[in-house]
Protein backbone atom coordinates (compact mmCIF):
# COMPACT_ATOMS: atom_id res chain seq x y z
CA UNK A 1 0.00 0.00 0.00
CA UNK A 2 2.57 2.53 0.98
CA UNK A 3 4.53 1.85 -2.20
CA UNK A 4 1.12 2.56 -4.54
CA UNK A 5 1.26 5.69 -2.72
CA UNK A 6 4.58 7.08 -3.38
CA UNK A 7 4.23 5.37 -7.36
CA UNK A 8 1.05 7.57 -7.14
CA UNK A 9 3.03 10.43 -5.81
CA UNK A 10 5.61 10.06 -8.36
CA UNK A 11 3.67 9.91 -11.32
CA UNK A 12 1.28 13.14 -9.98
CA UNK A 13 4.32 15.30 -9.72
CA UNK A 14 5.75 13.73 -13.42
CA UNK A 15 2.43 15.17 -14.89
CA UNK A 16 2.32 18.16 -13.18
CA UNK A 17 6.22 18.97 -14.76
CA UNK A 18 4.75 17.46 -18.21
CA UNK A 19 2.12 20.03 -18.09
CA UNK A 20 3.97 22.78 -17.15
CA UNK A 21 6.67 21.99 -19.34
CA UNK A 22 3.73 21.41 -22.44
CA UNK A 23 2.25 25.23 -20.97
CA UNK A 24 5.54 26.62 -21.27
CA UNK A 25 5.82 25.24 -24.96
CA UNK A 26 2.44 26.40 -26.00
CA UNK A 27 3.04 29.63 -24.27
CA UNK A 28 6.62 30.63 -26.14
CA UNK A 29 4.75 29.11 -29.80
CA UNK A 30 1.73 31.53 -29.13
CA UNK A 31 4.07 34.89 -28.61
CA UNK A 32 6.33 33.60 -31.45
CA UNK A 33 3.46 33.36 -33.94
CA UNK A 34 2.24 36.74 -32.70
CA UNK A 35 5.47 38.13 -33.24
CA UNK A 36 6.05 36.58 -36.62
CA UNK A 37 2.58 38.14 -37.63
CA UNK A 38 3.52 41.28 -36.01
CA UNK A 39 6.46 41.29 -38.66
CA UNK A 40 5.00 39.96 -41.48
CA UNK A 41 1.98 43.00 -41.36
CA UNK A 42 4.87 45.65 -40.73
CA UNK A 43 5.91 44.52 -43.74
CA UNK A 44 3.24 44.14 -46.03
CA UNK A 45 2.37 47.63 -44.75
CA UNK A 46 5.89 49.13 -46.09
CA UNK A 47 5.16 47.26 -49.18
CA UNK A 48 2.51 49.70 -50.42
CA UNK A 49 2.80 53.30 -50.44
CA UNK A 50 -0.13 55.51 -48.63
CA UNK A 51 -0.52 59.09 -48.68
CA UNK A 52 -2.72 62.27 -46.43
CA UNK A 53 -2.45 65.66 -48.38
CA UNK A 54 -4.33 68.31 -49.12
CA UNK A 55 -5.54 69.38 -52.68
CA UNK A 56 -6.55 73.19 -54.15
CA UNK A 57 -8.80 73.36 -56.79
CA UNK A 58 -9.21 69.85 -59.09
CA UNK A 59 -12.22 67.34 -58.21
CA UNK A 60 -12.32 69.08 -54.65
CA UNK A 61 -13.36 72.24 -56.37
CA UNK A 62 -12.12 74.53 -54.03
CA UNK A 63 -10.16 73.14 -50.95
CA UNK A 64 -10.27 69.30 -49.83
CA UNK A 65 -8.25 66.58 -47.52
CA UNK A 66 -7.30 63.20 -49.72
CA UNK A 67 -6.50 59.70 -47.96
CA UNK A 68 -4.33 58.25 -51.30
CA UNK A 69 -2.42 54.33 -51.22
CA UNK A 70 -0.98 52.49 -53.62
CA UNK A 71 -1.78 48.35 -53.59
CA UNK A 72 1.44 47.72 -54.21
CA UNK A 73 5.11 49.36 -53.93
CA UNK A 74 5.48 52.73 -54.47
CA UNK A 75 3.92 52.73 -58.60
CA UNK A 76 0.65 51.37 -60.33
CA UNK A 77 -2.99 50.85 -59.33
CA UNK A 78 -3.90 52.70 -56.57
CA UNK A 79 -7.24 54.60 -55.12
CA UNK A 80 -8.20 57.48 -53.01
CA UNK A 81 -10.78 58.88 -51.14
CA UNK A 82 -11.06 62.31 -49.61
CA UNK A 83 -13.81 65.27 -48.77
CA UNK A 84 -13.69 69.10 -49.68
CA UNK A 85 -15.43 72.15 -50.21
CA UNK A 86 -16.44 73.66 -53.03
CA UNK A 87 -18.45 76.91 -54.03
CA UNK A 88 -19.33 77.98 -57.66
CA UNK A 89 -21.14 80.78 -59.06
CA UNK A 90 -22.88 80.78 -62.54
CA UNK A 91 -24.59 84.00 -64.32
CA UNK A 92 -26.11 85.01 -67.31
CA UNK A 93 -26.07 88.54 -67.17
CA UNK A 94 -28.26 90.15 -65.16
CA UNK A 95 -31.06 87.74 -65.62
CA UNK A 96 -30.12 84.83 -63.56
CA UNK A 97 -27.60 84.04 -60.73
CA UNK A 98 -26.79 80.79 -59.60
CA UNK A 99 -24.48 80.31 -56.30
CA UNK A 100 -23.41 76.89 -55.26
CA UNK A 101 -21.82 75.92 -51.66
CA UNK A 102 -21.39 72.50 -50.47
CA UNK A 103 -19.36 69.26 -49.19
CA UNK A 104 -18.39 66.65 -52.10
CA UNK A 105 -16.64 63.33 -51.74
CA UNK A 106 -14.00 62.20 -54.63
CA UNK A 107 -13.64 58.73 -54.97
CA UNK A 108 -11.22 57.42 -57.47
CA UNK A 109 -9.13 55.13 -59.19
CA UNK A 110 -5.57 55.69 -60.42
CA UNK A 111 -2.43 54.96 -61.72
CA UNK A 112 1.48 55.99 -61.70
CA UNK A 113 3.43 55.30 -64.14
CA UNK A 114 7.15 55.40 -63.37
CA UNK A 115 10.01 53.56 -61.01
CA UNK A 116 11.69 56.28 -59.59
CA UNK A 117 9.98 59.37 -57.49
CA UNK A 118 9.08 61.43 -60.26
CA UNK A 119 5.75 60.07 -61.99
CA UNK A 120 2.89 60.48 -64.52
CA UNK A 121 -0.56 60.52 -62.57
CA UNK A 122 -3.37 59.32 -64.08
CA UNK A 123 -6.94 58.68 -62.52
CA UNK A 124 -10.48 58.86 -63.58
CA UNK A 125 -13.45 58.69 -60.54
CA UNK A 126 -16.73 59.85 -59.39
CA UNK A 127 -17.41 62.86 -56.80
CA UNK A 128 -20.86 62.90 -54.66
CA UNK A 129 -22.22 65.58 -52.64
CA UNK A 130 -24.38 67.73 -51.20
CA UNK A 131 -24.94 71.25 -52.11
CA UNK A 132 -26.91 74.16 -51.38
CA UNK A 133 -27.84 75.85 -54.32
CA UNK A 134 -29.20 79.79 -54.43
CA UNK A 135 -30.72 80.41 -57.68
CA UNK A 136 -31.82 83.83 -58.95
CA UNK A 137 -33.70 84.61 -61.67
CA UNK A 138 -35.46 87.51 -63.38
CA UNK A 139 -38.63 88.32 -64.95
CA UNK A 140 -39.03 91.43 -67.52
CA UNK A 141 -42.46 92.71 -67.99
CA UNK A 142 -42.30 95.08 -70.90
CA UNK A 143 -46.12 95.89 -70.37
CA UNK A 144 -48.51 95.86 -73.98
CA UNK A 145 -48.59 97.85 -76.99
CA UNK A 146 -51.14 100.26 -76.93
CA UNK A 147 -52.38 101.92 -80.07
CA UNK A 148 -48.93 101.46 -81.65
CA UNK A 149 -47.23 102.79 -78.91
CA UNK A 150 -44.38 101.06 -77.42
CA UNK A 151 -44.73 101.14 -73.55
CA UNK A 152 -41.68 103.45 -71.52
CA UNK A 153 -41.47 101.63 -68.69
CA UNK A 154 -40.30 98.19 -68.34
CA UNK A 155 -40.45 96.04 -64.94
CA UNK A 156 -38.15 93.22 -63.47
CA UNK A 157 -39.09 91.36 -60.69
CA UNK A 158 -36.11 89.13 -59.17
CA UNK A 159 -37.50 85.40 -57.73
CA UNK A 160 -35.14 83.74 -55.32
CA UNK A 161 -35.33 79.95 -54.69
CA UNK A 162 -32.93 78.17 -52.40
CA UNK A 163 -32.86 74.34 -51.63
CA UNK A 164 -30.37 71.66 -50.59
CA UNK A 165 -29.61 68.96 -53.59
CA UNK A 166 -27.48 66.03 -54.56
CA UNK A 167 -24.75 66.78 -57.02
CA UNK A 168 -22.09 64.83 -58.84
CA UNK A 169 -19.88 64.90 -61.56
CA UNK A 170 -17.04 62.62 -63.48
CA UNK A 171 -13.91 63.58 -63.32
CA UNK A 172 -10.17 62.85 -64.43
CA UNK A 173 -6.55 63.52 -63.33
CA UNK A 174 -3.74 63.67 -65.60
CA UNK A 175 -0.40 65.20 -63.90
CA UNK A 176 2.61 64.94 -62.56
CA UNK A 177 3.50 63.19 -59.16
CA UNK A 178 6.51 63.02 -57.06
CA UNK A 179 6.26 60.74 -54.97
CA UNK A 180 8.76 58.92 -52.21
CA UNK A 181 7.64 55.59 -50.31
CA UNK A 182 8.43 57.85 -47.18
CA UNK A 183 8.32 61.75 -46.89
CA UNK A 184 7.16 64.77 -48.97
CA UNK A 185 4.79 64.22 -51.84
CA UNK A 186 3.98 66.74 -54.72
CA UNK A 187 1.25 66.67 -57.43
CA UNK A 188 -0.03 69.18 -59.88
CA UNK A 189 -1.92 68.91 -63.13
CA UNK A 190 -5.19 69.06 -64.90
CA UNK A 191 -8.98 67.74 -63.55
CA UNK A 192 -11.01 67.23 -67.10
CA UNK A 193 -15.02 66.81 -66.04
CA UNK A 194 -18.24 66.10 -67.51
CA UNK A 195 -21.94 64.98 -66.67
CA UNK A 196 -24.91 63.48 -67.95
CA UNK A 197 -26.49 66.80 -68.43
CA UNK A 198 -29.39 65.77 -65.57
CA UNK A 199 -30.24 68.38 -63.23
CA UNK A 200 -28.24 66.72 -60.35
CA UNK A 201 -25.04 67.32 -62.98
CA UNK A 202 -22.13 69.67 -61.67
CA UNK A 203 -20.93 71.45 -64.50
CA UNK A 204 -17.16 72.89 -63.94
CA UNK A 205 -14.52 74.10 -66.23
CA UNK A 206 -13.79 71.41 -69.02
CA UNK A 207 -10.25 71.38 -67.86
CA UNK A 208 -9.54 72.10 -64.04
CA UNK A 209 -6.24 72.80 -62.78
CA UNK A 210 -4.86 70.95 -59.67
CA UNK A 211 -2.42 71.41 -57.05
CA UNK A 212 -1.66 69.08 -53.77
CA UNK A 213 1.11 68.51 -51.12
CA UNK A 214 1.27 66.27 -48.13
CA UNK A 215 3.30 63.16 -46.63
CA UNK A 216 4.00 59.57 -48.03
CA UNK A 217 4.27 56.63 -45.31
Amino acid sequence: MGNMYVVMSKLKDRISTDNKHMIKYIMRKIVLSLFALCCFSAVMAQQKTRNLSVELLGAQNVVGINYDSRFNGNSGLGYRVGIGYGHGDNSGLFLFDQKINGVGVPLELNYLLGKKNSKLELGFGLSLGVYHIKETVANVNTGSWYRGHRPEVWQIKYYTNKENRFGYFFFGDIGYRYQRPNGFMFRVGVSPSFNFGDKYGLNKTAFFPYIGFGWSF
